[in-house]
């Protein structure tokens, strides 16, 4: 991928504004890609797929507490470690309710800790939606 975004950048006139691609904690893109990419002009990084929390996988536990002591949505936790890691998270609904509950993330402080906890864990296994 940075092969291409590089091209792109070398003879587009305009730069683009947004590179969306698959992005959560079972996919953290490898070598530095998330922070070479928002390193490139004012180049943006959205997140789709954003939301794989429900499949089961090693995070869950880490969530599920995290969902616990702050007493939230999985997907308020999700939105706000993409949020956090400046990444704009991309999600679909159509329940007005379900989206009020999203909002719940611009509420929510993830500690240093549990950034940690679900970036490392989601790490230790990899998964494309």
């Amino acid at each position: 991928m940075r092969p291409h975004i590089e091209a792109t950048l070398k003879v587009t006139i305009i730069t683009p504004a947004v590179n969306q691609i698959e992005f959560h904690p079972y996919l953290q893109r490898a070598d530095d890609y998330v922070t070479w990419l928002m390193s490139r002009s004012s180049l943006w990084f959205q997140a789709a797929g954003s939301h794989p929390g429900r499949s089961r996988g090693p995070s869950n536990a880490v969530v599920d507490r995290i969902v616990r002591t702050h007493g939230v949505l999985v997907e308020s936790v999700l939105i706000r470690w993409h949020v956090q890691k400046s990444v704009v998270p991309i999600t679909t609904t159509a329940k007005q309710g379900r989206l009020d509950k999203y909002l719940e993330a611009t509420q929510l402080e993830l500690s240093d800790g549990e950034m940690e906890e679900i970036t490392t864990v989601g790490l230790s296994r990899h998964y494309r939606n």
